[in-house]
């Protein structure tokens, strides 16, 4: 005799209580599943008989929470309209009863939906309407919307908004007590920090969201990490291990049947083909992404990585179909995610074009000169001489991954804004001649008095912006400086043998 299994009838309270844990562990398909004992018929409303209107409201709000993340995971086609039409109900009716918290949960979850379809515009009024309401900074739901505020903040490069944000309101997440609003955070705290080229921040803010996602057991928000780890260690070129955490990412995804994240998990992997120069590689794994994502919602991730099929092109000098491919971009965020993105997709193409164009030794060659260097100075050593304004010749000893640099500089570090990256106060910078993009350390002259600066490079509109660690940014006329390079090694101002100065590279 078989045994039937049947589903046990909850309550709606703990019916409700149970979705909401379930949807913050990532578990929405099966938490979807727990609601069919009074929605069968998922074509049609729920009948929601036995229910309070406060709990009928509830429901469904938690409805149009799981619809909108299991149809982003399962591309289910016009899943988040669903999605906000559920919450918009949920919404008003929370609205005629009177309750803040829950008004709000519903606007969070309005935003996310059309976070989604990359329709920025409307997100931002969600969430402008959800820190309209008399919430404490310390009440989970407010919390929960600055980790909203601080993903779209991510997706529109607007990296500063979440520095500012974990001076303004760290302490409340870690009073807060919940792993799943603690991991979320953290981890675009570290994303924010990876985008600006603080690899030490990043690396551990991704550890402590890596901590407290393994206990809300959120798989999604796991391999998010993974991915992320694996955007660092391509940064700083750890190849082997960039593809094993892209990989984990993938099979993360693929195991909970993410689509969306499994496609740009790909494009992950293909951006670190890029950066080890493996171009055919990249734009195979490429195809695999977009064939992914074509098939999803979010016109964000698609156009993100139809930008980096366009730079594998560039690199294999197939330029018409790399303008095809831009053309078709531009014109996907046009329409679907807005002007500012459209121009942003152009600016990174011309960026390839002139990284493409730049007359740059490749691997293989920049490994032979630092071993026909090394020979000359020392299988431990390069040394280049500088000498002081008293007269004595200071020898720098550069590491062999700095040797290949003829044209190096040396400023001094006059404050302690860029300690956290290992340039400490009173220490010597080493600057090369490269040309310095959006995010590295560097060294600006101003032209009128000669003084030397240095913080993390920005431009934009003819303002040049260097940034320290938890200070405030300096701002210069792009006229009146001058860039003197990229800052890539640092060193203690006073010898340690006789007059040799060992200088260390940068990782941070």
């Amino acid at each position: 005799m078989k045994t039937l299994h049947t589903q046990s009838i909850l309550s709606p309270g703990v019916l409700i209580d149970k979705l909401f844990r379930l949807e913050r562990q990532g578990r929405y398909a099966e938490a979807l599943t727990e609601a069919k004992q009074f929605w069968n018929d998922t074509d049609t409303p729920p009948v929601l008989e036995g229910f309070s209107k406060y709990e009928a409201a509830d429901m469904f709000l938690r409805l149009g929470a799981l619809i909108g993340f299991d149809g982003q995971n399962n591309q289910i086609p016009d899943a988040q309209i669903s999605s906000k039409n559920f919450l918009s109900k949920a919404h008003q009716d929370f609205i005629e009863l009177g309750k803040t918290e829950k008004i709000v949960e519903c606007e969070n979850y309005l935003a996310l939906a059309f976070w989604r379809t990359g329709e920025f515009n409307e997100v931002k009024i969600w969430i402008e309407e959800a820190f309209s309401h008399n919430l404490p900074d310390s009440h989970q739901t407010k919390l929960h919307t600055y980790v909203i505020e601080s993903l779209v903040n991510l997706s529109l490069g607007d990296y500063q908004a979440t520095f500012d944000l974990v001076l303004q309101i760290e302490k409340s997440f870690n009073d807060c007590g919940d792993d799943f609003l603690n991991g979320s955070f953290y981890t675009n705290v570290a994303a924010a920090y990876e985008k600006v080229g603080n690899h030490q921040k990043t690396l551990h803010n991704l550890e402590v969201a890596r901590y407290y996602h393994q206990k809300s057991k959120h798989k999604i928000y796991l391999g998010v990490v993974e991915n992320n780890l694996a955007q660092l260690y391509k940064l700083e070129e750890r190849f082997q291990q960039a593809h094993l955490a892209s990989d984990n990412a993938t099979k993360i995804f693929k195991q909970i049947k993410d689509r969306t994240r499994e496609g740009f998990s790909l494009d992950t992997k293909a951006q670190i083909f890029i950066h080890e120069q493996k171009f055919e590689e990249a734009l195979q794994v490429i195809e695999k992404a977009l064939k992914i994502l074509a098939k999803t919602e979010n016109k964000g991730y698609f156009v993100e990585t139809m930008l980096t099929k366009v730079k594998a092109l560039v690199h294999l000098d197939e330029i018409s179909a790399a303008t095809m491919c831009l053309f078709e971009a531009v014109e996907i965020a046009k329409v679907h995610i807005g002007e500012e993105t459209a121009n942003n997709l152009i600016k990174e193409f011309e960026n390839t074009l002139r990284e493409k164009m730049a007359v740059k030794p490749n691997r293989e060659e920049n490994v032979e000169k630092i071993e026909e260097r090394a020979e000359t100075a020392g299988k431990d050593e390069i040394v280049e001489t500088e000498e002081t304004d008293s007269g004595i010749a200071l020898e720098f000893v550069l590491p062999p991954q700095l040797s290949h640099y003829d044209d190096i500089q040396v400023v001094q570090i006059q404050n302690r804004h860029l300690e956290a990256v290992g340039l400490k106060q009173d220490s010597l910078a080493i600057v090369v001649r490269e040309t310095v993009n959006r995010g590295d350390l560097a060294a600006i002259s101003e032209r009128e008095t000669e003084a030397v600066m240095c913080g993390f490079y920005d431009c934009d509109f003819g303002i040049v912006c260097l940034e320290g660690i938890e200070s405030e940014p300096q701002l210069f006329d792009e006229n009146e400086i001058e860039i003197l390079g990229k800052i890539v090694g640092v060193c203690d101002a006073l010898p340690t043998n006789g007059n040799k100065l060992f200088v260390q590279p940068l990782k941070f």
